[in-house]
């Protein structure tokens, strides 16, 4: 295979090559916007130990926009096109040859769908339709493969930014910890939708949600994330560049800190994610100041303190961290590549090595 682009270790990183086990590669799914027929998911196998990169394989997906993995290791892969073409694609993933096997496509039936999540029972797969607020609902069958579309769940509303918030546009689906509720962040209501799950053959939840969560008008809610005790989440707001922390009874969320990101007023924050010992916070930025906004995370309280701005290629939509807290992986789309940070104890990121991938829009470390 040929070699890409590889980044040599910095003084920084040296530790990821010394310490035990850092060496050993990795595998990363990348997805990517892409022309009608191209390929536009794919598997890289990276090494810590040079930071160098290979391509392994390519699946038949095209504007492969986000991606979930079921317990069993089977992938659920969105198409993001219009309402009339999007799909949604199971697959599996063959290390050894390696290669991916399609095993059924299935209609999406929502227009644009950015977000897939699996519910936490493992039977249900879920997209968030960000073009006509929509979500779609599929059941998994025994061998992992989806069946048709069960339900399509469609929200209305508005908010005050009328370029953006005309009406809503769902761009994530969570559950709580705890496996009581889904959250679906919508950036054109300034709502998360919160659904009861439910014992249910065709649908883990009801047509409505049970709450709303309102979030200060005019934020875009646009991805969540919660800490490993389950009291706390984390969403990151598009629209206003800003994360509101919420607390977490068991029953209802509520905001409790509202903090910027950024004051470029870019209206572009993408992606969220916590450090695995929770200690640090990283949001993506775009359209301006482009890059990797860092906030320090107080062990008490959960609030957030900003820290610092490392700045990215152009465009990082969706971001990814090793389970040993010490790698980042960020899809930037405008820079044709998946760019390849070392974490400090301290959680600041330096720049070793780049992934070349045109349109690269989303990344996701293969267990």
């Amino acid at each position: 295979m040929k070699k890409l682009i590889a980044g040599m270790l910095c003084a920084a990183c040296a530790p990821l090559a010394s310490s035990a086990g850092r060496d050993q590669c990795m595998t990363l799914l990348v997805g990517s916007y892409s022309q009608p027929g191209d390929s536009a998911l794919k598997a890289y196998s990276f090494c810590p130990a040079d930071a160098s990169a290979r391509l392994l394989c390519a699946a038949p997906v095209s504007n492969a926009s986000f991606l979930a993995i079921g317990p069993d290791g089977t992938i659920y892969a969105a198409s993001e096109t219009g309402a009339e073409s999007s799909t949604l694609s199971t697959l599996r993933f063959d290390a050894g040859e390696p290669s991916f096997e399609v095993l059924g496509v299935q209609a999406v039936g929502g227009d644009s769908p950015c977000y897939v999540n699996v519910t936490p029972d493992g039977r249900f797969v879920v997209t968030a339709n960000y073009g006509d607020g929509t979500v779609s609902i599929f059941p998994i069958g025994a061998d992992g493969v989806l069946g048709q579309r069960s339900r399509l769940i469609r929200f209305e509303g508005s908010g005050p930014v009328e370029s953006r918030q005309r009406g809503s546009h769902p761009h994530c689906i969570a559950f709580t910890p705890d496996g009581r509720y889904m959250l679906v962040d919508d950036l054109g209501t300034d709502r998360i939708h919160q659904f009861m799950l439910i014992d249910d053959d065709t649908a883990p939840v009801a047509d409505r949600p049970d709450f709303e969560v309102v979030i200060k008008p005019g934020s875009g809610p646009r991805h969540i994330e919660f800490n490993r005790s389950g009291d706390t989440a984390y969403l990151l707001n598009e629209i206003s560049d800003s994360v509101t922390v919420l607390r977490y009874d068991g029953a209802a969320l509520r905001p409790v800190q509202y903090v910027a990101a950024d004051t470029a007023q870019a209206h572009g924050a993408g992606d969220i994610h916590l450090s695995p010992d929770g200690k640090r916070l990283y949001a993506s930025l775009r359209l301006r100041h482009e890059g990797i906004a860092t906030f320090d995370v107080d062990a008490s309280t959960g609030l957030l303190t900003y820290r610092s701005h490392t700045p990215t290629g152009g465009h990082p939509r969706n971001f990814t961290i090793s389970p040993d807290g010490r790698l980042m992986f960020v899809a930037c789309r405008d820079a044709d590549a998946v760019e390849v940070y070392a974490i400090a104890p301290d959680g600041s990121l330096s720049k070793i090595g780049s992934i070349s991938q045109p349109r690269a829009v989303f990344v996701r470390l293969l267990d």
